[in-house]
């Protein structure tokens, strides 16, 4: 019995011992959730976008919220990666993190692959419009009450391979009239390089777009658009232009004949180009000198703001104003709804309804031009077509519109050949 109790002390006190000894090893089963906790945050060095050229790491920076120095955690790899597929602009997204130059910091590098559906090397436009004119305001000779307008646009954003862009409408009425055209080389700016150089011609009705005139019937630059640095975080627009008032269809009464001359200007926009509106703001304000006459140089200020009201619904104010020295001013003003209608499926065919209200207001010595617009439509988009079908109602100035005060003679020309008050018919 004494051996036996030896023996059974002895068996004790080896199992204590075992156990001990397991209970200072650490397995791998159990050390584990010790070491997920302990891994390593990375702070943020810096970012590089790669695979796409519609957006800059500037534009994707702001709309991520990314800070030197902000902590790369699973939370903000996640909500990147959802707010990028939610553009609708890319099929994939990935984000990997690079060894920084420093203990601790970490490149990102974000990978996306754009979705040649959502804009192509081209994409043809095309509206079609009913406009529903104040009787008051309307031409007042037979026939020249235009109840429907066409508009034709075509944009290329590779020409020559070379991802040049380009773009160009026309908007002509029921009788084959041009309205309103507009031909550019360097938009729309869906892709951005240091240093960009921008032309465009337009000329514009004021008669029967007045809201598009802004002070001028005719418009032709070229400007340079050079990126500023972080801390301004903007463009610097440089360059050549002209405004007229020389053809008489296509002159705002009240405003200088011509300004030509050097422009300079800055702009910033924070919003993401897309066919869907984006939250974020622009800002621009440029003058264009008159070196012969400078208390006639031309200062623009644009301001717009987009909002989300709601789940799909969004707002966007739109202010602007262009005055010439103290003779004059045209401001137009935009309150405008878009409604998109998301898909689950990302290659399903884009659309969105919108509901625009518009005011103007030219001012000068001689005249005083004050116009409304209201506008319902929908916007169609699908591989690489663009749609716009809308009502419009409108009071245009009354001082705008033809009299009907033609001789015998003159009442059977077409409409172009009418002077502003239907005399000087040829």
């Amino acid at each position: 019995m004494e051996g036996g109790g030896v023996g059974m002390f002895g068996l004790s006190l080896r199992v204590h011992l075992i156990v001990l000894f397991l209970g200072l090893i650490e397995t791998p089963a159990l050390s584990a959730p010790l070491v997920q906790h302990r891994v390593q945050v990375y702070r943020l060095e810096s970012a590089e976008l790669q695979g796409t050229t519609r957006l800059t790491m500037a534009q994707v920076s702001a709309e991520l919220g990314l800070v030197v120095g902000m902590s790369l955690d699973d939370d903000l790899v996640m909500t990147s990666r959802a707010k990028l597929l939610g553009l609708g602009l890319f099929k994939s997204v990935t984000l990997v993190m690079r060894k920084g130059s420093k203990p601790g910091w970490a490149k990102l590098i974000i990978e996306v692959e754009d979705d040649s559906s959502v804009l192509g090397d081209w994409a043809l436009g095309g509206s079609l419009g009913v406009s529903v004119a104040d009787s008051k305001a309307s031409p007042a000779v037979p026939g020249t009450n235009i109840p429907m307008n066409f508009r034709l646009g075509l944009i290329g954003r590779n020409l020559l391979g070379d991802l040049h862009r380009g773009s160009g409408f026309v908007d002509f009425d029921d009788k084959g009239l041009v309205r309103e055209a507009l031909f550019s080389y360097g938009s729309p700016k869906f892709a951005r390089e240091a240093a960009q150089f921008d032309t465009e011609i337009a000329v514009v009705d004021p008669r029967y777009r007045f809201m598009d005139s802004k002070g001028f019937g005719a418009k032709g630059q070229g400007l340079w658009t050079q990126n500023l640095s972080d801390t301004l975080n903007g463009d610097l627009i440089y360059g050549v232009a002209m405004y007229l008032n020389q053809k008489e269809r296509f002159t705002v009464p009240g405003f200088p004949k011509s300004v030509v001359g050097p422009k300079v200007g800055y702009y910033r926009e924070t919003r993401l180009h897309g066919f869907f509106p984006q939250e974020g703001a622009l800002f621009s304000s440029s003058i264009l000198v008159n070196p012969i006459e400078f208390h006639s140089s031309v200062i623009e200020l644009k301001i717009a703001q987009t909002l989300e009201l709601a789940s799909n619904l969004l707002l966007t104010v739109d202010t602007s104003l262009t005055t010439v020295g103290v003779q004059g001013y045209a401001g137009r003003g935009e309150l405008r709804f878009d409604l998109p209608f998301i898909s689950s499926d990302p290659n399903a065919d884009q659309a969105a309804g919108y509901l625009s209200f518009q005011g103007g207001q030219d001012r000068t010595k001689q005249t005083n031009l004050v116009g409304t617009a209201a506008v319902l439509g929908l916007r169609y988009h699908s591989s690489g077509f663009i749609a716009d079908i809308g009502l419009k109602i409108t009071h245009s100035p009354e001082e705008l519109a033809p009299k009907n005060t033609l001789t015998k003679a003159c009442r059977g020309l077409p409409e172009p050949y009418l002077g502003w008050e239907g005399q000087g018919c040829p």
